[in-house]
């Protein structure tokens, strides 16, 4: 981040992977102006839950990002919807807001917006996928943002992460794939299950015990946060 020093930056996503980054950015001198752009209108989500989060480092993150945002920072555009780009003597981002059509110029852009965990070098494996989230079939119903936040999702280990194709198993933010629910903590449950099912200790692999929060917000980008289904459902 130090080669950012002094520059024009411009952050977009609105996930804990931009408010991290975002907070590297913020220690750079005073010179490097920072730009958060955000299709969202409320950060108020963004934010999470604050003191009143389950997960501290989650409730902090989301504290430590609204006082750089109130101090001025972080100079915030939300409702922006990115359109194309331009390169000339910089890099021009143009949008369409509320306001109309904008156009702002950066020297360095950083898309935190989300990814989905490339499945294509397992083609050759014998896999059963989820339709709606392409996670291991079984999974995918107990993870499906559209009905369950980070803390409803039910605990969960090796029976329900297995596929046809023997002792094979994707486990941790890949299990999930287009699911945004994922917590290490289930990350942590779901390899210590299916390492006492390789062992052979079937009792220790199905008993599972995982309490996740209830509080804070997960992110998404299906029309509202994952601790409520959609308003058209």
């Amino acid at each position: 981040m130090i080669a950012n020093a002094g520059k024009r930056v411009m952050m977009m996503g609105a996930g804990h992977s931009a408010g991290n980054t975002l907070l590297d950015l913020a220690e750079l001198d005073a010179a490097t102006t920072i730009i958060w752009a955000v299709r969202t209108a409320d950060l108020t989500r963004v934010y999470g839950g604050g003191e009143q989060d389950e997960l501290a480092a989650r409730g902090a993150l989301g504290t430590r990002l609204r006082a750089s945002v109130d101090s001025g920072r972080i100079e915030v555009l939300t409702s922006f919807t990115t359109t194309r780009f331009s390169v000339d003597d910089a890099l021009t981002v143009h949008a369409v807001t509320p306001e109309g059509e904008r156009e702002v110029s950066v020297d360095v852009l950083v898309p935190a917006t989300g990814f989905h965990p490339d499945l294509g070098m397992l083609a050759e494996l014998r896999l059963t996928l989820d339709p709606a989230v392409e996670a291991p079939a079984q999974l995918g119903p107990l993870i499906d943002p559209e009905f369950h936040s980070c803390g409803s999702v039910e605990p969960h280990g090796e029976r329900v992460l297995d596929h046809p194709e023997e002792h094979f198993y994707i486990v941790g933010t890949k299990s999930y794939r287009r699911a945004p629910t994922f917590l290490m903590a289930t990350g942590y449950e779901q390899v210590r299950s299916i390492a006492a099912a390789l062992d052979g200790d079937r009792e220790a692999a199905g008993a599972v015990h995982l309490e996740l929060p209830e509080t804070g917000v997960c992110t998404t980008d299906l029309g509202g946060s994952c601790d409520a289904p959609r308003a058209d459902q």
